[in-house]
């Protein structure tokens, strides 16, 4: 098993999913992730949410989408990170800070370079944590390391 999917699996496992393997994943860290029964899902770390789309059909489907394709390459973020932050190393994506991620703002000094691995980390405990708040509800973020 890999390293992104033992994170996904430990990381996101409250979803139900049980991940097989990350297909592929954006250089902002969406991914498109198979489960054990061969189903296919989209992992969105920016919204917490694990989407099901099931077959390969149906994941070339959603994939192909203008919104997902506009999503998954988010052009005008990672043209920002790589001016700001310099190409990603080997294992990194780009994303927000955990603060901007639950506020959802994208502005670009929120932008980070991070392992892939602890992306998966941060934002499936993010998610679980948050995922009953309601809109707008007000939240405290503390880091345990």
């Amino acid at each position: 098993m890999s390293r992104e999917v033992h994170a996904l699996n430990a990381a996101w496992g409250w979803t139900g999913v049980h991940f097989a393997e990350v297909v592929a994943h954006s250089l902002m860290g969406h991914m498109l992730v198979t489960d054990d029964a061969g189903a296919f899902h989209y992992v969105d770390p920016d919204l917490g949410e694990v989407t099901p789309l099931g077959t390969e059909a149906e994941a070339r489907a959603h994939m192909a989408l203008d919104e997902t394709k506009a999503i998954w390459r988010a052009d005008a973020l990672v043209d920002a990170a790589v001016k700001r932050l310099g190409p990603p190393a080997s294992g990194e994506v780009y994303s927000l800070t955990p603060q901007a991620l639950v506020a959802g703002d994208y502005a670009h000094k929120h932008l980070v370079r991070i392992d892939f691995v602890r992306l998966i980390q941060i934002t499936g405990d993010l998610a679980r944590q948050t995922r009953d708040l309601p809109e707008g509800a007000l939240v405290n973020i503390k880091v345990v390391d």
